[in-house]
């Protein structure tokens, strides 16, 4: 396996190279203080896995994940990091890890039991709703014509898969009017939501019978795996920041916390 590890602190650099020598057995992590040269290097020789600081001078993680993103397809990045603030940037990128500082062997190990799945196992669709929403397939950004479209795709996301109404879908997106306007707008955005992700390359993942729902189960959400308890998301008090409808599921997660 070939490890890279990247902080531009000596001393924090070092520490990080002891946690991750002791957390993975026979690991040789390559060190580097400078972004700049450990994208040269990767260019020529891409790692299996990355430890990222993300505040650097230069190029910074994020900036530094983008690139290796498209150096590698199958490349792990884990930031490790002592600012909170930058996780949901963090996962814009794909991350496969957050880890604050100071990061111990013990914390390495037991992210690398949750990330150490063989790579075809990854889900081709992730959906994002900590901070604002969008949903990506192959890493990539979907664009929709319709903010509305969008705006339903969240709110059934939000649901959490559970099957929508049409009436409850017009009473989110038009504020109760469910008109014979209301309903044949809601038939367009329908459609136009449905060639936006086939567009795209998702299939099997938007259903309109007889109201809406989404099938989640072929999808990695941030949401879903927080509520399941999974570490590797953190939530920091914004979710899906865009839609006033947000702010139920936001009060429950706050409660969570708690």
């Amino acid at each position: 396996m070939i490890i890279y590890a990247a902080d531009d602190e000596k001393f924090a650099l070092e520490l990080l190279e002891e946690a991750i020598i002791e957390a993975i057995p026979g690991a040789e992590p390559v060190c580097f203080r400078e972004s700049e040269e450990l994208l040269n290097t990767a260019v020529n020789t891409p790692p299996d896995i990355v430890f990222l600081d993300i505040k650097m001078p230069g190029l910074n993680g994020i900036q530094v994940a983008e690139k290796l993103n498209e150096i590698s397809k199958t490349v792990k990045i884990v930031f490790v990091t002592g600012y909170s603030e930058f996780a949901n940037r963090a996962f814009d990128v794909y991350a496969s890890g957050y880890l604050m500082k100071p990061c111990s062997a013990k914390n390495i190990k037991a992210l690398m039991e949750k990330i150490s799945l063989p790579n075809e196992d990854k889900k081709d669709i992730f959906v994002k709703t900590f901070g604002n929403f969008d949903i990506y397939y192959k890493g990539n950004p979907i664009i929709f014509r319709s903010k509305q479209a969008k705006e339903l795709l969240a709110y059934l996301v939000d649901r959490n898969g559970a099957h929508v109404s049409r009436q409850e879908a017009a009473a989110v997106l038009f504020e109760d009017d469910f008109s014979r306007g209301v309903q044949s707008r809601l038939s367009q955005l329908s459609a136009s939501l449905r060639e936006d992700l086939e567009k795209a390359g998702v299939k099997n993942f938007f259903f309109s019978e007889r109201g809406y729902h989404v099938n989640l189960s072929i999808a990695e959400c941030d949401l879903t795996e927080y509520l399941k308890g999974n570490s590797k998301y953190i939530y920091l008090d914004e979710y899906m920041e865009q839609y006033s409808f947000g702010e139920f599921r936001k009060a429950s997660l706050s409660d969570l916390k708690r």
